[in-house]
């Protein structure tokens, strides 16, 4: 028996279709975690799960499938020491008024992020010491998740959502050229460091018949409106934000406009878009700090980092990748989120859960 269950009060679902998904309170759901027919738990997200950690019956599996967000505060902390922001996003948070949730993001240091990313719910080594398998994004941070606490040693499995051909392919755009705009970050956030990026922008790129795209639809809606009033005021008209949600196609035919990435998070974040556009053949600048860079770089991509810009002045001129770079990106993706590649990996999840709560009766 397969249940799919949301925690929390029942509310309008937007973009879920499938009826077969229902609502319970926590307290329905702790009930729900101890009965027999199921025979493990699958988490996606561990904010709002946190809770039932303590009430899943010992013959159940735990199975954590992290976002992100979920596991960057609690598990790699140690990694960013000053934070997620540099010095002059931390500068412009600083200027939030009346502290709202995003004037609290600014404070450097491990207890910071645990409370920005974490958010408040409280957790100890024995409460997450009840996930049996962990699968994060990226390989490379389960490792860096076990080596930064030792204590933690669930199993770990490949799994990710979607795959590269329901999810990052558009017909009708794909194997078109792509025009000479450049996507900056993913969302209204903080994390995206958009003012540094901004700068690189202005001190090191001929910007000529170029425009600056920068997806605003969702995150903090103050840090939003100082992105856009810093974004035109740098770039004038060819500074163009996106503020309204966009139907998946629309947007992917969107970004067919934007031949260069530019992402400056330190943490692994826009993972979707990132590969979007490297399936579509554009050239991606990432901050090197972040653990999505490396895995990338360790996987063959042909990717470049931000800091290259003010260290090889020849940069300034953004040239686009040759047809052998663009299939080696297009090989590096398709080989990790393929369709019948993440069809594997799901049954194997699968597999894993159940033989091993057999394999422990």
């Amino acid at each position: 028996m397969n249940r799919w269950v949301i925690l929390g009060k029942n509310r309008p679902l937007h973009y879920i279709k499938s009826d077969q998904v229902g609502f319970l309170s926590i307290n329905k759901a702790k009930s729900l975690v101890r009965e027999k027919e199921y025979g493990a738990v699958v988490i996606h997200g561990l904010d709002s799960a946190l809770p039932l950690l303590e009430d899943i019956s010992e013959d159940k599996k735990v199975v954590w499938l992290g976002w992100g967000y979920d596991y960057y505060g609690r598990l790699l902390s140690q990694a960013f020491p000053d934070g997620l922001y540099l010095r002059t996003t931390k500068s412009l948070i600083a200027t939030a008024p009346k502290r709202p949730f995003i004037r609290r993001l600014v404070s450097a240091g491990k207890s910071a992020i645990k409370k920005a990313i974490g958010r408040q719910v409280t957790y100890s080594p024995r409460l997450l010491g009840r996930v049996d398998i962990f699968s994060p994004v990226l390989d490379i941070e389960y490792q860096m998740a076990c080596d930064m606490n030792p204590w933690f040693k669930p199993e770990y499995t490949t799994w990710n959502y979607g795959s590269a051909e329901e999810d990052f392919y558009t017909a009708g755009v794909d194997g078109h050229p792509l025009g000479g705009n450049i996507l900056v970050g993913n969302s209204a956030t903080p994390e995206n460091n958009h003012l540094e990026l901004f700068e690189i922008l202005r001190r090191h790129i001929d910007l000529t018949g170029r425009n600056i795209i920068v997806p605003l639809n969702y995150g903090d809606p103050w840090y939003k409106e100082k992105i856009i009033s810093i974004g035109h005021g740098m770039f004038g008209a060819q500074f163009v934000p996106l503020t309204d949600y966009m139907e998946k196609d629309a947007y992917i035919h969107l970004l067919h406009s934007c031949g260069h990435v530019f992402m400056n998070h330190l943490r692994q974040q826009a993972l979707g878009n990132i590969c979007i556009m490297m399936l579509k053949g554009a050239k991606v600048y990432m901050n090197s700090a972040s653990p999505l860079y490396r895995w990338l770089e360790n996987k063959g991509a042909i990717i470049q980092s931000l800091s290259d810009f003010s260290e090889k002045p020849e940069c300034s001129i953004l040239r686009p990748l040759s047809e052998s770079q663009k299939a080696v990106n297009v090989k590096v993706i398709n080989g990790h989120w393929g369709r019948d590649i993440q069809r594997q990996r799901t049954r194997k999840l699968i597999e894993l859960a159940l033989s091993m709560r057999l394999a422990d009766r």
